[in-house]
């Protein structure tokens, strides 16, 4: 599935569209280059799901944790591990069941994904349109049917 946003707030309301779908142990790979949208469609998410407080790019503490009722938003930018030190990491907590995870440079993580997860791919900088293309890892499974859902949301609200 592709889908072009034309500005920040167009980003975040994809986003946004997805927070009452998503659930406990569901796994989010973003893919693109600096100031592609990673980050501000993570704030959209985040500000649908109820987090108050400013949501930033974890690039050198690695990972944010945002606690909500019914779960935990583990925020990751794996993009410092590219010269070593997944290793040292505990991703067995990270990705835990009771987590809801959002990646950004996973290329960096990769051993520690998971089989499934949805892979979300930005292109685009600066004020330029956004192409963001969106897959489930894997062809059947829990990641095609919250698509469907988030995207017919999406819409709808546009």
């Amino acid at each position: 599935m592709q889908i072009i946003t034309q500005s920040s707030q167009e980003t975040q309301a994809l986003a946004a569209a997805l927070a009452p779908y998503l659930q406990a142990g569901m796994v989010l790979r973003l893919e693109g280059n600096l100031g592609a949208g990673k980050t501000t469609f993570t704030q959209g998410l985040g500000r649908a799901l109820g987090i108050q407080r400013a949501i930033k790019s974890p690039t050198y503490t690695i990972v944010k944790e945002y606690s909500l009722d019914q779960m935990t938003l583990v925020h990751i930018d794996a993009y410092r591990l590219e010269a070593g030190g997944q290793e040292d990491m505990d991703w067995d907590y990270y990705l835990a069941a009771d987590k809801v995870v959002l990646i950004e440079w996973a290329q960096f993580m990769e051993p520690a994904l998971p089989n499934d997860y949805l892979w979300i791919d930005f292109s685009g900088q600066g004020d330029q349109d956004r192409l963001i293309q969106i897959h489930s890892q894997q062809e059947a499974g829990i990641y095609t049917d919250l698509l469907n859902k988030w995207l017919k949301n999406f819409f709808r609200r546009t």
